[in-house]
């Protein structure tokens, strides 16, 4: 990490004075100047004659940091967005196309609407694109120099590009500079979630049949369950019955889409819950999105997982889909030649950055130094006395008419503060981020006098809240957070809500031992020591479980990009072959070569353009269906290979110990599949060639029933990698003698405490 003053810079950029000079002159000028100061000093006037906002020199310093292509850390309320703005303006100048990846739709439209008029005053395009923008607008805006696209919507644009048929259907432009915005939560928080594009397959046999009433008839000893990991998997026991149950051995390779349905309809049983994860409406499951409650248009559990959850529950089956491409927003983003970033938390995400797409992180003060508070944490063992004195701050808050805002981690959690509240009638807002753009304005209120806010994490972001008139004579805006996160970097997210350039304001943070993200990764040691310790020992106690999980989510991080990689790798190589052969540059001459006297039938009759166009459709066509099983198969892999390292009862093979770990495994049958999937690409288009009738125009691909529709959604299920994780049982073995429930340390400190207690 880099403390910068840019010093030198911001001082050379005040002895240019472009006052007296016209608009027009002054946008002649900037693209006139090959110096930094120059560019910067030229935009600062065009900006204050346009807006009447005058640039901090932090805002400068941050935007030159875009421009070494790093990550700014910048507070919040400091100005980022015009940050993004200049060194965008100045990254065009310089000959490059621009992609600002924000976090929703929302500010996607919004950014650019209120800076269109800076960028044409500086003879910059601009534009910008949402979940509504039709094809020809989607092709405008990124044919613009600076396009404003939620990051999720460009990946989706870029993977759609790979089922064109045509030139025309081609949207997404070369990659080459893209600054994101929330660049900890988009570069981190959702790197691990794919992006997939997906159409509707014909319905065929049924893996589940058998499996539901297998796994409705376990027996609890059957499966084991990590609530710290939302993952559920079959004991020594659990195995030996389903595999009696079904008569087949789970650790076969050939099986490993039977044993996917099976850990997918274990999941569906024991990891999700209707009317929590999921609701039923008009005879679908519709998705729930733990963190803002909000039903999600489009998205669904992959295909084997989604199929196990209508099974429970009775529904009738949607269409089975299968994926077409996908992608990790991760490897997404490293996909552009020039990445960098900004937000208001970066610095304790500096080494994962660093590593994950080597980027360093510069720190820039604010522009006025914070004055807020931030007071310590506040430790109960008990439900009661942790919620009884939550209410009592906030109306402590709401008495002296501080607005107060109340961080919540879930939906249920922000209506359980709700109902509190009403109970002891003091009036407020509760915002699960359901609507972007109306809640927006409402958190954008959270600090006038005497408001009262609930919000999960998702809700309001990227607005700012500014204090209301005699707010600041109150103390400024008092942010409680109801437990702490799975981040440190999430709890100061909530925190730079407050003190917004050099506004007063306070943070305090309210902690449950028995919160379920916390109380799961517990011995049960810890557990009493965290109630007969010091306040001190009790705070360091949760804070170390907080760390354990930003360790934990890190190291699942790295591990789903280690081996996603491997087959990112031939994901780029296909898509580059194909869109060769979709501009005409890739001419193979499979039939040519296969059946020289078939080829002269097909030449004499559609001519050598004729034969091209078909093998090029042909070529489009089966590269698209054979990648797509590729894909599934390997979900299938996925999810079982951890078995397969078990097929000859290697231990040693399981924890990464042996040149045959899980990850050699797993390479092994990609490049297997891989193999076999350019052979049946290869044997397909021959086989059509042979037998469709080929005129000058190519083939008639609808009436070969050679055609389909696709729709698009993202996966619900973070991909945290756990599958590839080296087995850690024998560590936790060795761990429980001394701190588990009967450990010899336990037993120790619970007779402490008892005397304690008696006393």
């Amino acid at each position: 990490m880099n403390k910068i003053p840019y010093a030198t810079l911001i001082n050379n950029t005040k002895t240019y004075n472009f006052s007296e000079l016209t608009n027009k002159a002054l946008a002649t000028t900037l693209k006139k100047q090959n110096e930094i100061e120059p560019k910067f000093a030229a935009i600062k006037e065009l900006i204050l004659r346009l807006t009447g906002l005058t640039l901090f020199d932090t805002q400068l310093s941050a935007a030159y940091s875009l421009l070494q292509s790093k990550i700014a850390e910048l507070p919040t309320g400091e100005g980022k967005t015009l940050s993004a703005v200049v060194a965008a303006i100045c990254y065009v100048l310089d000959g490059h196309n621009v992609h600002i990846l924000v976090f929703n739709d929302y500010l996607a439209k919004r950014d650019w609407s209120e800076n269109r008029s800076i960028y044409e005053a500086c003879g910059v395009t601009v534009g910008f694109v949402d979940q509504h923008s039709t094809t020809d607008e989607r092709k405008t805006a990124y044919g613009c120099d600076v396009t404003y696209v939620s990051a999720k919507q460009a990946g989706f644009d870029y993977l759609r590009d790979f089922i064109a048929q045509s030139r025309d259907e081609i949207v997404f432009p070369a990659f080459d500079v893209a600054i994101v915005d929330e660049a900890d939560s988009i570069m981190i928080d959702e790197c691990t979630t794919p992006l997939v594009l997906a159409g509707e397959i014909p319905p065929g046999k049924d893996v589940f049949n058998g499996i539901d009433e297998c796994i409705r008839t376990l027996s609890p000893d059957s499966y084991e369950i990590s609530h710290t990991e939302n993952k559920v998997w079959l004991t020594d026991k659990g195995l030996e019955y389903v595999e009696e149950y079904l008569r087949l051995d789970l650790y076969d390779e050939e099986n490993l889409h039977i044993l996917s349905g099976v850990q997918n309809a274990l999941a569906a049983y024991q990891l999700l819950a209707r009317d929590k994860d999921y609701i039923i409406k008009g005879e679908a499951i519709q998705l729930v999105e733990a963190t803002t409650g909000r039903v999600i248009l489009n998205k669904r559990y992959p295909d084997m997982l989604h199929r196990a959850v209508e099974i429970k529950e009775s529904v009738k089956p949607a269409p089975l889909t299968k994926i077409y491409n996908s992608i990790t927003m991760q490897n997404f983003l490293r996909l552009y030649k020039t990445l960098c970033g900004m937000t208001g938390t970066a610095a304790t995400s500096a080494s994962e950055l660093g590593s994950t797409y080597s980027l360093s992180v510069d720190i820039i003060p604010p522009n006025t130094p914070s004055i807020r508070i931030d007071h310590k944490d506040a430790f109960f063992t008990e439900k009661e006395p942790f919620l009884q004195s939550i209410l009592s701050q906030i109306a402590d808050c709401y008495k002296r008419k501080q607005p107060v805002l109340i961080g919540t981690k879930s939906v249920e959690e922000s209506e359980l503060f709700s109902e509190l509240l009403a109970n002891i009638k003091i009036p407020h807002h509760v915002l699960n981020a359901k609507n972007d753009e109306e809640e927006s304005k409402l958190i954008a209120q959270a600090g006038e006098l005497g408001a009262v806010t609930i919000s999960t994490n998702m809700a309001g972001r990227g607005v700012d809240i500014r204090l209301g008139s005699g707010a600041a004579k109150t103390g400024g805006l008092f942010i409680l957070g109801a437990g702490v996160n799975s981040s440190q970097r999430i709890d100061n997210q909530l925190r730079g809500r407050a003190g917004r350039q050099g506004d007063p304001g306070q943070s305090k943070f309210f902690v449950w031992l028995e919160e379920n993200h916390l109380s799961h990764r517990m011995t049960p040691l810890e557990k009493i020591k965290a109630e007969i310790g010091s306040s001190k020992k009790r705070v360091n106690i949760v804070r170390r479980m907080q760390r354990l999980m930003e360790g934990e989510a890190s190291a699942a991080r790295t591990s789903l990009s280690r081996f996603s990689s491997i087959v990112e790798k031939l994901r780029l190589e296909l898509a580059e072959l194909r869109m060769n052969v979709l501009m005409g540059k890739q001419y193979f001459a499979f039939l040519e070569k296969a059946n020289p006297k078939k080829y002269q039938q097909v030449l004499n009759h559609a001519g050598v353009d004729g034969v091209k166009r078909a093998e090029q459709q042909l070529a489009l066509y089966f590269i698209n269906k054979h990648w797509a099983e590729f894909l599934d198969t390997l979900e299938n892999v996925r999810s079982g290979i951890h078995f397969v390292g078990l097929r000859d009862g290697s231990f040693a093979a399981v924890i990464g110990e042996s040149p045959t770990s899980v990850q050699d495994e797993y390479l092994r049958i990609v490049m297997k599949l891989w193999e076999e999937m350019s052979d049946n690409v290869k044997n397909d288009i021959v086989q059509k060639m042979e037998l469709l009738p080929i005129t000058k125009d190519g083939v008639n691909m609808g009436e070969a029933g050679l055609s389909g529709g696709t729709t698009t959604w993202t996966y619900a299920v973070d991909e945290s990698g756990a599958q590839f994780n080296k087995m850690q049982g024998l560590v936790k073995n060795i761990r429980s003698k001394f701190s588990g429930e009967n450990g010899i340390l336990t037993k120790y400190y619970r007779k402490k405490r008892d005397k304690m207690l008696n006393k």
